[in-house]
């Protein structure tokens, strides 16, 4: 990153000060890369996307700290990494890799969130092949950045598991609802999120259809935060899960709706699933997952397929759940390692699985043991010995 560039991000640069306001606009980003403890810092070249950020900023009375270049803001070791979608694809075009090799902890130590203007039409596919955690588009996500970092301290450490499909008819569907069940069974509060557009629909093949309770649509509008205790009330129930289905109509493309969704989850529920399908790019909920499940047949087209998808599954830490039935001359470890990931567990095949899912009955097929022992020891990974064990 060039030092004019850094600059101009870094404001007035003087040490333990604060930028001066930019004419009649308010700026209110005060703090520098050199100033210790800030809470979240802003790496942004474009003048534009600062201008934004300051905005929301001193709309919220949120501190955060501008830093010349990457090297300077985790210096800092900030709690939230502002990055604007510029310095990450200068990162991308300089390095020839991920961010996250590139210098950016991973999720976990410092929260990389990318943020861009709604002109910038890959911002979506460029977050997703990096660590960031989540993406706000800004001004449409001002209002759910500036929440959601005001009140990021009392978010409660549940997780959120996205389960990717790797390619068409892989069972992410299937393994999102066996998962679901398994871990309340394990004693842990559970939400199953419909993330998938193009599916028959988590209540068809759940049964849940006629169950009342609210949708993705009617929560579409839905401007800053949620309430999590309202979130769970209003919510269909089954098997001991909550669910959040499309009802018919589509998962939403706002980010700042799904936000706000995931954070009420994050701090409502001790583990939520992400049907995610084969979702990725523009309008997917991966950004907001902790983790992430591959669902790859054991076969050399599923293998195939999977490796086209894993590039996009980040930038959570991906894992991968390998179905039966194994082709020939692969196992489940074979498989995982053919797509370049660790293994999270096998769920073998079963006949009647899509008679079942067919017919609204997809959690019957827990009675088998293969895929109650499949379930068992991916969830054993996942949620905290404390919570017991699917028996």
């Amino acid at each position: 990153m060039d030092e004019e560039r850094g600059a101009r991000a870094g404001g007035s640069g003087r040490r333990g000060g604060s930028p001066e306001p930019d004419g009649g606009r308010g700026r209110r980003l005060r703090g520098t890369a050199a100033e210790a403890g800030a809470g979240v810092v802003l790496v942004a070249g474009d003048q534009g996307l600062q201008d934004e950020v300051a905005r929301l900023a001193a709309a919220a009375g949120i501190e955060i700290a501008v830093a010349a270049g990457i090297p300077d803001a985790l210096a800092q070791v900030p709690e939230v990494l502002l990055l604007g979608s510029g310095e990450l694809r200068s990162l991308g075009n300089h390095h020839g890799a991920v961010p996250g090799v590139a210098g950016i902890p991973p999720a976990g130590r410092t929260e990389v969130i990318v943020v861009g203007t709604a002109a910038d039409s890959g911002i979506w596919d460029l977050a997703a092949g990096s660590a960031a955690a989540r993406v706000a588009v800004l001004p449409a996500a001002s209002e759910w950045l500036a929440g959601y970092l005001g009140r990021r301290r009392d978010i409660t450490g549940g997780t959120v598991l996205g389960v990717l499909g790797g390619c068409g008819g892989a069972g992410a569907t299937a393994v999102s609802c066996w998962l679901s069940a398994g871990a309340a069974e394990r004693g842990s509060s559970v939400l199953l999120v419909e993330g998938d557009a193009w599916s028959a629909g988590l209540e068809w093949v759940l049964g849940a259809a006629e169950l009342d309770g609210i949708r993705w649509p009617d929560l579409a509008g839905l401007s800053g935060s949620l309430n999590p205790v309202q979130l769970a009330a209003g919510l269909p129930a089954l098997a001991g899960f909550s669910l959040l289905g499309r009802g018919g109509g589509e998962p939403p493309a706002d980010a700042s709706v799904i936000g706000a969704v995931m954070d009420a989850a994050r701090s409502g529920y001790g583990l939520t699933v992400v049907d995610l399908g084969r979702s990725v790019g523009t309008g997917s909920m991966l950004p907001f997952c902790d983790q992430v499940l591959l669902v790859v047949p054991g076969r050399t087209g599923g293998i195939l397929a999977a490796r086209t998808v894993l590039p996009y599954a980040g930038p959570a830490p991906v894992r991968a759940v390998v179905r039966g039935p194994l082709g020939e001359g692969l196992d489940e470890l074979r498989t995982a390692e053919a797509v370049g990931l660790p293994l999270a567990g096998y769920v073998p095949f079963y006949k009647g699985t899509e008679r079942a899912m067919d017919a609204g009955k997809v959690l019957a097929c827990l009675g088998r043991a293969g895929i109650r022992g499949g379930m068992r020891r991916i969830l054993a990974d996942i949620l905290p010995a404390s919570a017991g064990a699917v028996s």
